[in-house]
């Protein structure tokens, strides 16, 4: 971690003090209050910016949604949130990927087991380098469970052409496909990569997902 062998961090109550950091956005804000006092408008985060560059003597640098898009795309796609994120007060991290945290922050030592800390790992059930385009999944839509083919991936996000129902488990593939039918899913919605449907002993026009994997997400879903 960027030559860390410790990294942590601690949540305070709103209002409470937080050292030089909070104290010089006190000051920030105070002279922000004074110029806006004398008569000059400040509309955005750039005039804010430049108004307070030339009365003060701390280095400001304006963050712009370009540069939190760029920092937003440095982040793993759909990571599990963290349980109890509301209540937390410390998060520690020895190695990338897992933190200690609990609700009460002791400083004693990093390892230590004060207040019960709890432990979590963020994983990833797939990726981008396991799904690819013309991969069969099934995806979850509402509750219900459609088996199909990725056609694009963009943003983190995936187009699936899902075969259409006629029955648990059994589907066909639509003789007609209209504008608009392929639906872009998220990683969550996506519930395993399959086989390709198998077709059923009672009609060649229909497929049935294998049924192990259905048996197994039915469950879930119901």
């Amino acid at each position: 971690m960027k030559g860390f062998k410790t990294v942590t961090w601690n949540f305070t109550e709103a209002s409470h003090g937080k050292g030089a950091p909070d104290g010089v956005g006190g000051a920030l804000k105070n002279l922000a209050d004074r110029v806006v006092a004398y008569g000059t408008d400040i509309p955005n985060a750039s005039a804010l910016l430049e108004n307070l560059a030339k009365h003060s003597s701390v280095r400001l640098f304006e963050v712009t949604e370009d540069n939190i898009a760029a920092c937003g795309e440095l982040v793993p796609p759909f990571l599990k949130s963290v349980p109890g994120t509301m209540k937390i007060h410390q998060v520690v991290a020895t190695e990338p990927g897992n933190i200690r945290f609990r609700e009460v922050s002791c400083f004693c030592s990093h390892s230590c087991d004060c207040f019960s800390p709890k432990e979590f790992v963020f994983t990833q059930r797939e990726s981008e380098e396991t799904i690819k385009v013309g991969t069969w999944v099934l995806v979850d839509y509402d509750g219900d469970l459609y088996p199909g083919t990725v056609t694009q991936i963009a943003s983190g996000q995936y187009e699936v052409d899902t075969m259409s129902c006629a029955g648990d488990n059994r589907f066909y593939i639509p003789s007609i496909r209209f504008a608009g039918e392929k639906v872009w899913y998220y990683l969550d919605d996506i519930k395993e990569i399959i086989p390709e449907p198998l077709p059923t002993s009672s009609s060649a026009r229909h497929f049935c997902v294998v049924s192990e994997i259905w048996a197994k997400y039915k469950k879930k879903v119901q």
